[in-house]
């Protein structure tokens, strides 16, 4: 366990970007999703939200790592790179959280 928490301090930069990158393409396919909810394609809303799903669940993963990592003993020194992969990947959960919403008047 000790091992895997060095191997996380060690990585911070690369799971922050990681982070950044799934939540990113988390993002888009959001976006993406809003372009059908006028024509109110459904079809297409829920295949661009399970990718969307898929891509929140990767950085989710990435995230548990480091608070595992501080939960372990083993604190993640906080940085603005830290900050902003937070940051990006509570936004796109909030953004996933209101479509489902919008959609559910389709």
């Amino acid at each position: 366990m000790k091992a895997k928490m060095e191997e996380i301090k060690m990585n911070l930069e690369q799971l922050c970007m990681e982070i950044i990158l799934y939540s990113g393409n988390a993002r888009a396919y959001i976006l993406e999703s809003m372009d059908y909810i006028k024509p109110k394609n459904e079809d297409k809303i829920n295949e661009l939200m399970l990718l969307a799903k898929e891509e929140l669940n990767q950085a989710h993963k990435k995230q548990t790592a480091l608070l595992a990592a501080e939960a372990g003993g083993d604190g993640v020194q906080t940085s603005v790179l830290l900050i902003h992969a937070q940051d990006h990947l509570m936004t796109t959960i909030t953004m996933r959280d209101l479509i489902e919403k919008l959609t559910e008047v389709l």
